[in-house]
């Protein structure tokens, strides 16, 4: 919406906005629709490979994600490559210099391996005891003491927290999160904005609270409309970025500017490229910083500047690049641009301006403001994981790094109405987007619910308040699923008639009488029975037209061929300059008068020459002086 009123102020006009909400849920799916068309399967351990068991860093050898605390559960992402094992290492070096060590181990110099962590170079008993060890650590340390420890030692770990220690959180304190509506305490704004701040107002009315008032007021005069001539353009056409975010906020934030028309140009080195180059899936399964669809699906349309930020060249080009943009998003550890002389408060003494969003985790401030976590972390962190799983076992976490689906959309929305704001009074403005204090939005009810009525959540498996039945069932086929669910007594009766569900067929209870636990149950056992040798899409088919809720549980192969994502053109063909002809994840929104256009992401460096000639307006001379510093690789 705010994208469109953007436009509306360059073109005076109106347009209609259809968001689909299909559409929305596979931008959720992180790297899942890639490996399709680039690999010919669906990711590892998803559809027919869903139950195999966890991946072993070595055999016999596999890391939980999930550990017990003292007071709960723990997330940790620990591998034996990149990040992962710097967290391995650290963790086991952190036992010993605090002398929990297992007294046989302590003073051996047993940690002396983790100064040579990598794949095939430790041998599984090591291994084995160091799982026992990093067991026995967290068991004896509360939630929140890991974490000040997961700050300190750069450890990619984190507390599970209930909804309980989301309102106790010592960062969101610091950062005066919660904020007072009508007497209750309400999860702060999802972004801050450091000259209009969004403010939290009032409660919501009650039933026709303003009826009388509303009726007596008189419509303001329409606003003079300024036709456009001609084509509308996209609206941010004419917009200059500089983006030096990398992984997957900040670049889906610059991709949303520029697949509305911004010139958004990608700062990374080869020395130091994107995270997300790392990761699959590869063209053709084959590992290359220009081969990773991962990458390519979270920066499309953009162009590719490869700059090495580490020497003293490269930021005085990074200067130069920021003087030259409107809009400038980075999602650095706090403190680290500033160190480069590229803060806010540096940048805006002679450019007010500029616009400016700062995104990690946990904020710009507050004693978590260096975690230096990603999304799986910020999923625990923000309540998200624990909600996820079955009551009698450990928590099983979303999918994927969640907070990265979620924080983008509320910088998407921050960052347009800022820049709405700038185009009617010239001034920027500095964004601080924690992505944390985003994501609590989507557990906002729960969190009320507690505030008001003391209620706790915790993970309920497939059992909802408002549905019953309400669960996923293997029908024929392997590893093959289908979802029902019935909100209201008349879905109820439609599925009782349709289902073969021998003595709870005849059961005719309200929704309320359903939902109990021990007919809930007995649903799911009839169901299961008359799910279980169907077709899948011909059980959905039957339900659907019966007016029941249903659909198949969809893989990532199953997304092409999907008739709606098709008829919307879901996914949208680009020719990457390695990969080839390639579909990305197209529009959530379709814009009726100024659709998004989108383009291949750039391989490294791939525009390196055009922006110096044509953005710094570098001639060949300078172009050599700096090259020659190998500043451009």
């Amino acid at each position: 919406m705010t994208i469109a009123l953007n436009e509306r102020a360059r073109s005076g006009e109106g347009q209609h906005l259809d968001v689909s909400m299909q559409a929305a849920m596979v931008w959720t799916l992180m790297n899942a629709t890639g490996y399709p068309p680039n690999t010919g399967g669906d990711p590892p351990t998803s559809a027919e490979n869903r139950a195999k068991p966890p991946t072993e860093l070595a055999p016999g050898v596999a890391f939980p994600s999930v550990w017990r605390s003292k007071d709960g559960y723990v997330q940790a992402s620990i591998t034996l490559g990149g990040l992962g094992a710097r967290t391995l290492g650290n963790l086991v070096k952190l036992i010993e210099a605090e002398g929990a060590l297992s007294p046989e181990l302590a003073g051996t110099g047993w940690t002396d391996w983790t100064n040579a962590i990598a794949p095939d170079a430790v041998a599984p008993d090591v291994l084995a005891i160091a799982r026992a060890e990093i067991a026995r650590y967290f068991a004896s340390r509360t939630g929140e003491e890991i974490m000040r420890r997961a700050v300190e030692h750069k450890l990619l770990v984190a507390p599970i927290r209930t909804l309980e220690d989301i309102f106790a959180a010592p960062q969101l304190k610091a950062r005066a999160y919660w904020t007072d509506v009508g007497g209750r305490q309400h999860p702060g704004v999802a972004a801050r904005l450091s000259r209009t701040p969004m403010r939290l107002g009032t409660p919501a009315p009650g039933l026709g609270q303003d009826q009388l008032l509303l009726s007596e007021a008189t419509r303001p005069a329409p606003a003079p409309r300024r036709v456009s001539d001609g084509a509308r353009s996209r609206a941010f056409e004419g917009l200059k970025v500089a983006d030096f975010a990398w992984v997957g906020v900040g670049p889906l934030i610059a991709k949303a500017l520029a697949d509305h028309g911004a010139t958004v140009v990608h700062i990374e080195s080869s020395t130091r490229p994107d995270v997300l180059r790392l990761g699959p899936p590869f063209k053709e399964g084959v590992a290359g910083l220009d081969r990773s669809q991962f990458f390519a699906n979270f920066n499309s349309s953009k162009q590719g500047l490869a700059l090495n930020l580490a020497l003293p060249e490269g930021r005085a080009l990074a200067k130069r690049m920021i003087d030259w943009a409107d809009v400038v998003v980075e999602s650095f550890t706090p403190g680290v641009i500033a160190a480069m002389g590229l803060s806010y408060a540096d940048l805006s003494a002679d450019r007010p301006d500029l616009v400016m969003l700062s995104t990690c985790l946990c904020g710009q401030t507050g004693p978590d403001a260096t975690y230096r976590g990603f999304g799986t972390q910020g999923s625990a962190i923000a309540g998200l994981h624990g909600l996820t799983g079955w009551p009698d076992r450990p928590p099983a976490g979303t999918w994927g790094a969640y907070t990265d689906f979620i924080a983008p959309r509320y910088g998407v929305a921050a960052m347009a109405a800022a820049i709405l704001e700038q185009r009617r009074s010239g001034l920027g403005q500095h964004i601080d987007l924690g992505q944390v204090e985003a994501a609590i939005h989507f557990v906002e009810p729960l969190l009320l619910d507690y505030a008001a009525n003391g209620r706790t959540h915790r993970a309920a498996g497939h059992n909802s308040e408002r549905a019953a039945p309400h669960g996923v069932y293997q029908t024929a086929g392997l590893e093959r699923y289908v979802a029902i669910a019935a909100e209201t007594d008349g879905q109820w009766r439609a599925l009782r008639e349709l289902a073969e569900l021998g003595g709870v067929a005849a059961e005719d209870a309200p929704l309320r009488l359903r939902a109990g636990l021990a007919l809930a149950g007995q649903l799911d056992e009839a169901l299961a029975a008359w799910c279980a040798n169907r077709d899948p899409w011909e059980l959905v088919a039957e339900l659907a037209a019966a007016g029941v809720p249903a659909a198949v549980v969809a893989r990532p192969s199953d997304l092409y061929t999907d008739p709606q994502l098709a008829h919307r053109g879901f996914f949208v063909p680009c020719e990457h300059a390695v990969m080839g002809a390639t579909p990305y994840d197209g529009p959530v929104t379709l814009f009726s008068a100024t659709p998004p256009v989108l383009h291949a992401a750039p391989i490294v460096g791939q525009h390196t020459e055009a922006v110096l000639r044509e953005v710094l307006r570098m001639d060949d001379d300078e172009i050599a002086e700096f090259a020659m510093t190998g500043v451009f690789a």
